[in-house]
């Protein structure tokens, strides 16, 4: 399994390439399973393929009890009302702060096939969704709060790092 990259990585901070199903980059069922199993085994909702060092528009996520991986994802619509909900990356562990998203996506990707799909998310898979994508276009959930909101995170990241530390290591699931 590949490397969790983590805060200061100049990839996370990248405009992702496209996926060329025509040319592939890399193979992408090989790549689907990289990243479900990276977002399994590091206990994240979604994972972003920069986030394991692949400089690629491709990211998966949890939905309705499985996992779907998304190929060149674009929202097409957001709805003006919004959710205001604390948040979390695995690549920042431990960092978490309320981030104010759209409550409904529209959105179209590709899946590993190459076969264009659109989809509705609403709440928690809408914000997996945005935050996801993100990624592809190189900004980080940080963008989102204020200095003093981050201050008082990384506060609290500290604790959770000593308490993960005096747990052996392991571990919290997000």
């Amino acid at each position: 399994m590949r490397e969790l990259i983590l805060e200061g990585d100049p990839i996370l901070s990248k405009r992702a390439q496209t996926f060329d199903f025509d040319n592939p980059q890399e193979d992408p069922k090989k790549l689907k399973e990289e990243l479900v199993q990276a977002m399994l085994e590091y206990g994240g909702m979604g994972i972003s393929a920069c986030q394991i060092g692949v400089d690629l528009k491709v990211f998966a996520m949890r939905f309705e009890d499985n996992a779907i991986c998304c190929f060149n994802p674009r929202i097409t619509y957001s709805t003006e009302e919004t959710t205001y909900i604390s948040e979390g990356c695995l690549s920042f562990p431990g960092l978490f702060f309320p981030v104010t998203r759209a409550q409904g996506i529209n959105a179209t990707y590709s899946g590993k096939e190459g076969d264009e799909m659109s989809a509705s998310f609403i709440d928690i898979s809408a914000k997996i969704f945005q935050h996801e994508y993100d990624h592809m276009i190189g900004k980080v959930y940080l963008e989102y709060a204020s200095s003093y909101m981050i201050r008082n995170a990384r506060k609290k990241q500290v604790l959770w790092e000593r308490k993960r530390k005096n747990n052996g290591g392991k571990r919290d699931k997000y």
